[in-house]
């Protein structure tokens, strides 16, 4: 198999310059990275005959490996499709000292592939397998140093510019920056009338979620839909204007014209979570910029607030998996002589007529969920029976396959051997040595290649016999069971459960849906 290059180039938002919206170092651009590579390609007569992959993560931080392209290109690596990597310096690459120490010293070698740091003169098919020298190691160290002194220096920087004055880290909806200041807010004259209007119904008695339905009664823009901005990891298909967007806007004090950081801070460099932090730490300055409510404002609609006293967490088991099938989110519950589940979003935006015939009863509810789950747990029976039969002959098949192309590969050593005996005692031509040993090395390319497949089979057929068990472990326990026993666990089962209108109900399990294999 002829091997191919995987050119990997990297630029990180430090790297650029805001002003000119290019790079500080011209040398640290797409473009000049590509160029190198191409250059360094093109003067290596072994390196140029080969195909190449371009991999580019633009924009993305080399302190950590989870960026786009990185993981496409070491997942082909991993695929055994690329077999050289090619950078411009090692800081391209990572600049985590020990992550990058960890692909040059094991993954690589392990996984037979060579890398390239141009800028750095480090080739590791130069070293033959052993450890980088001291020079490369000393290169990632200061890389790593690098990177960690300036999220230091950006950290106190930030908190310098936050004491100093009302430093912009969070534009709210109402405001916008000022062109060429982006630490000035400005008032936004589309959206800042929105916020006034909320502030003053509530104050004149409206409740929070009647000022929400106002709003979307009157196609008023969300602020993330106004802002452009589109979630993907959300269930929710229409975005509406919510109480709790509400709330969240009577509780921001920037609308009363000053400037509040430092609510939130990282605990440590590279800190995936932010912690709260206490309102006596908070950097408030007043006046930083125009209000759109008075002081007063502020207050009086605060205390038009209904006061909620904290109830105690409620515990997992009473988080019902019950979900609007339209909109996404999850039903909201009432309590009465049964408890109720009804689709919030009607509540909220009038034109949702769909979600309008989301209610339910939960004795309803899980009445048809422990029928349906008794359902499930009877064609798992079935099933499990069929399949254990059929997956053992199956598994002792690929498990011989196995050994039989393990055996191969052992003997091609003896074999070579045998062949030069052979040969250097006269018994065989040189010619017919050196056949031999093209026909030997084509036949174990083919068996290595047969066997990586065997065992991505066999692989897949442990994963499926995991699942099969598993399956067959919730029959056997679950076909035992008494209704009360399996009502009060059979939540564990499910995953989800789309109330489509007050006569049908889609339910999402935890285990393969076997009804379509019925």
């Amino acid at each position: 198999m002829k091997k191919q290059i995987a050119m990997y180039l990297r630029l990180s938002q430090e790297d650029v310059d805001k002003k000119t919206n290019t790079a500080k170092d011209d040398s640290n651009s797409i473009v000049a990275q590509r160029h190198l590579i191409l250059n360094h390609i093109a003067q290596n007569p072994y390196l140029s005959g080969l195909s190449r992959m371009e991999f580019c993560d633009d924009g993305f931080s080399g302190t950590n490996f989870d960026r786009p392209d990185f993981q496409r290109m070491i997942d082909l690596v991993r695929a055994g499709q690329i077999q050289i990597v090619i950078v411009k310096d090692l800081s391209r690459f990572g600049r985590d000292y020990l992550e990058v120490g960890d692909y040059l010293e094991h993954i690589f070698p392990f996984l037979g592939v060579r890398m390239i740091s141009v800028n750095d003169h480090y080739d590791s098919e130069n070293y033959l397998g052993n450890t980088p020298g001291m020079d490369v190691a000393f290169k990632n160290l200061v890389y790593d140093y690098y990177s960690k002194d300036l999220s230091k220096k950006v950290k106190s920087a930030m908190h310098i510019k936050q004491k100093k004055d009302g430093y912009v880290s969070c534009c709210p909806y109402g405001y916008k920056t000022e062109p060429g200041k982006k630490h000035q807010m400005v008032i936004d004259p589309e959206t800042a009338p929105v916020v006034r209007k909320i502030f003053l119904d509530v104050i004149a008695g409206k409740s929070t979620s009647q000022v929400a339905r106002d709003l979307n009664a009157a196609g008023v823009l969300t602020p993330l839909e106004y802002s452009g901005v589109k979630r993907s990891n959300t269930p929710v298909k229409k975005a509406v204007w919510t109480h709790y967007k509400v709330l969240e806007i009577l509780g921001n004090r920037k609308y009363t014209g000053c400037m509040v950081n430092h609510t939130r801070e990282s605990r440590k460099i590279r800190d995936s979570a932010q912690r709260r932090v206490p309102e006596e730490e908070w950097y408030i300055h007043e006046n930083a910029h125009e209000a759109i409510v008075t002081k007063e404002e502020y207050d009086a609609a605060r205390a038009m607030l209904r006061k909620v006293t904290p109830s105690k967490r409620k515990p997992k088991e009473d988080a019902y998996p019950f979900y609007c099938a339209h909109c996404g989110r999850k039903l909201r519950r009432t309590f009465g002589n049964d408890l109720h589940f009804y689709c919030v979003t009607a509540y909220w935006d009038d034109s949702a007529e769909l979600c309008k015939q989301v209610r339910w009863d939960k004795s309803d509810l899980e009445e048809i969920i422990l029928e349906s789950l008794k359902a499930q747990i009877s064609i798992m029976e079935v099933d499990a029976r069929k399949k254990a039969q059929s997956s053992v002959n199956r598994g002792m098949q690929l498990r011989e396959r196995q050994h039989v192309l393990s055996q191969e590969l052992n003997t091609s050593d003896s074999d070579r051997v045998k062949s030069y005996l052979d040969y250097r005692e006269g018994r065989i031509t040189k010619e017919e040595f050196i056949a031999q040993r093209v026909r030997r090395d084509e036949r174990m390319a083919e068996a290595k290649e047969e066997l990586r497949q065997v065992e991505e089979e066999y692989s897949a057929y442990l994963k499926e016999q995991e699942q099969s068990e598993k399956e067959r472990s919730i029959a056997l326990r679950s076909g035992s069971l008494d209704d009360e026993t399996l009502r009060n666990s059979m939540y564990d089962a499910v995953e989800r459960v789309d109330v489509i209108d007050s006569s049908h109900i889609e339910i999402v399990w935890k285990f393969d849906d076997l009804f379509a294999s019925a």
